[in-house]
């Protein structure tokens, strides 16, 4: 009896340790890495001011095991992310599309109705091509109307992920920026962890 006792003991201890195992290094992917992912903005996407490859979109390649083209250009609004969306995003018919706009619109004085209207149809046209669309808002220090804009189109256009402001806390801390407005390598390891999340769920849902 006794060793029979002794043996559930070690089995529990051994189920443990497991327990604790998978939640310590995290649960094994559940998602092929076989997608195609590309991430569409301005400067922030691009990884202005970050050494080459320390940008949140290498930091979230990095994490999902899949490579991820990166569509930004530095200085993009809107409407001029709306030109070039065809060839910087929709030839390349990816499954998951990763959208951050509007920080130039604001800069440039163009009210939260442009933004709606251009981004609006950006997540259209993804859609229309087969493709999800995680959005990805960074406006609540600068506007928060703009916020409220992107939280309504995420639930009106029924994106697959929306991770709302996220300078959220990196704006005005030096240690987190490249300069007033640009994240360091450090501050895109911030917003790298805080998309990872919508990311992983579109890809388990593919």
């Amino acid at each position: 009896m006794k060793k029979s006792i002794r043996g559930v003991e070690i089995f529990s201890v051994i189920f443990l340790a497991l327990i604790i195992g998978l939640t310590v290094i995290g649960l094994p992917r559940t998602y092929q890495t076989d997608k195609v992912i590309v991430a569409f903005g301005d400067s922030l996407t691009r990884g202005y001011g970050t050494p080459p490859g320390k940008n949140f979109v290498t930091f979230l390649s990095e994490s999902v095991g899949i490579p991820i083209i990166n569509s930004g250009k530095t200085g993009d609004t809107t409407a001029d992310a709306l030109v070039r969306l065809k060839e910087d995003v929709l030839d390349y018919h990816p499954d998951i599309a990763i959208v951050l706009l509007g920080a130039n619109d604001f800069l440039s004085g163009y009210g939260e109705e442009v933004v709606q209207e251009n981004i609006r149809t950006v997540i259209r046209k993804i859609k229309s091509a087969g493709s999800e669309v995680i959005l990805v808002g960074v406006y609540q220090d600068f506007n928060p109307k703009y916020e409220k804009v992107l939280e309504k189109l995420s639930w009106e256009e029924k994106v697959g992920g929306y991770v709302p402001n996220v300078l959220g806390g990196i704006l005005f801390r030096k240690d987190l920026l490249y300069d007033t407005l640009h994240p360091n390598e450090r501050g895109h390891e911030i917003i790298a962890d805080r998309i990872l999340p919508a990311l992983e769920k579109v890809l388990r849902e593919l």
